[in-house]
């Protein structure tokens, strides 16, 4: 970019929701223009936000030219057929580490990136492997709080890798019990990380319309997160049978993300399904209540919006402690927990005296600012990087022994795709996908090609 501002590549991990790819757009949206933002994610939910990107879902970003880049996962990868397969299930880091090192390395060389901004639970090898191959570019560690008292401690002894740690405002940071607490490592943000204070919200006639909801009838956010960590059904199954038992007019509206896993659908009348909408955030005046679970963006998005929300966390994180963030936020009077019963809890949250209350509470939240002041440290972080100057130096990618890539050989049915074009299916196919920055150089190409036979036999 010719721009005259830094590049900062804002990175996120493979995740199971969009918490760390929404927390790192606000960064990129918030405050002034003053760093112009490459997106490097391992998550397959990418598409949807390069997707919003570009047809208007982010206001502001197509002004501040966001480019984004999908790198696969550890996990997520294309495996091999035949017997490599289940062996590469087994060892799916298999020769991973120097791929994503040589990666970043070579994008932060394409983009001139002054600083990189990691945004996940635990930096992987490659990431620190880049960091020392990286001399001059900052790098930062956003870093959210209230892990579960379980969470491995010494994965946040990884800050020692980083030129700055940064801990996002929570609600219910008072209630972090686990190992966050009391680190002295990180930069702690006040105000939390939301979507909510860059977009501009649409009215609640607007909201409803673009939805397809009902305008004249009371509208219940069912929100139970993608499922990918452990079954949601049930919960929902019991809030929707508790709705329809409370014998009033409500709708249901359920999210459906495009990578989650519960079964919940529409039915037409009662219950509408709310596929693959991003960013909800946008949306939120719609409804009268929710149900949610409570993970950080959307306890954040909800409370700020002055949504009554009861939420129902989830316990198969091994680092988030959700259990944490609702009693906490329920201890200040923002938000409903499952005390007795869970359908007990949705019917006091169907009580509107139950939710002026909870409203009149809401209106005392500390504004959502803290992506502004995670982009203002940013900012400072890069104006103190340099830029990787020369042709990025990797190690050539060895023989492979044993042999566990991905068969992609040209003219294979498997023949790796190089593109610039992203979208959910492309993911979901057989070909193993190697997504290039939009406008990249053909040496980054080339460089990119050099790369792939860590994971893949092209010849």
């Amino acid at each position: 970019m010719a721009s005259g501002r830094p590049v900062v590549i804002l990175m996120t991990s493979n995740g199971v929701g969009m918490g760390h790819l929404s927390r790192q757009v606000t960064t990129a949206l918030s405050g002034p223009h003053h760093f112009d933002t490459v997106m490097f994610s391992l998550s397959r939910a990418l598409p949807r936000v390069m997707r919003a990107s570009e047809h208007g879902g982010l206001p502001g970003a197509a002004e501040r030219d966001l480019r984004f880049e999908y790198g696969p996962s550890w996990e997520s990868g294309w495996l091999p057929a035949g017997w490599r397969a289940p062996v590469r299930r087994r060892w799916r880091s298999y020769r991973w580490d120097p791929y994503l090192r040589d990666r970043l390395v070579a994008l932060a060389t394409e983009t001139g990136a002054q600083a990189l901004v990691f945004d996940g639970v635990a930096p992987y090898p490659g990431l620190v492997q880049a960091r020392a191959e990286l001399p001059g570019t900052k790098f930062a560690w956003v870093r959210r709080g209230l892990w579960r008292p379980s969470a491995p401690a010494e994965r946040l002894d990884a800050s020692r890798h980083f030129d700055l740690t940064l801990e996002p405002g929570d609600v219910a940071a008072h209630a972090d019990r686990g190992p966050t607490r009391g680190r002295s490592d990180a930069v702690r943000i006040p105000g939390a990380v939301s979507l909510t204070d860059v977009l501009p919200a649409l009215s609640r006639h607007e909201a409803r319309e673009v939805l397809g909801l009902p305008q004249d009838r009371p509208v219940l956010l069912l929100a139970p997160g993608s499922g990918a960590l452990g079954s949601v059904d049930a919960t929902a199954a019991a809030v929707l049978e508790t709705v329809a038992a409370a014998g009033d007019d409500w709708v249901i509206a359920v999210t459906r993300q495009s990578i989650a896993r519960h079964t919940v659908a529409g039915d037409g009348d009662r219950v509408v399904a709310l596929e693959d909408i991003y960013p909800l955030a946008r949306y939120l005046a719609a409804f009268d209540g929710a149900v949610s679970a409570a993970g950080y963006n959307g306890v954040h998005e909800l409370l700020t919006a002055e949504v009554p929300t009861l939420l129902v966390p989830s316990t198969s994180h091994a680092t988030d402690d959700q259990e944490a963030r609702a009693a906490g936020a329920a201890a200040r009077g923002m938000a409903l927990e499952v005390r007795t019963t869970l359908s007990e809890a949705v019917r006091d949250l169907l009580d509107e005296r139950t939710r002026d209350r909870l409203r009149r509470q809401m209106s005392a939240l500390e504004p959502a600012t803290g992506g502004r002041a995670i982009a203002e440290r940013v900012t400072a972080l890069a104006a103190d990087g340099a830029a990787p100057t020369g042709p990025p130096h990797h190690a050539k990618p060895g023989p492979a022994f044993p042999d566990l890539r991905t068969r992609a050989q040209p003219g294979s049915a498997s023949e790796l795709l190089f593109t610039d074009e992203l979208d959910p299916g492309t993911l979901r196919g057989h070909r193993p996908v190697e997504h290039l920055l939009r406008g990249a150089s053909p040496q980054y190409r080339a460089v990119r090609e050099s790369i792939a036979p860590w994971l893949y036999r092209v010849r």
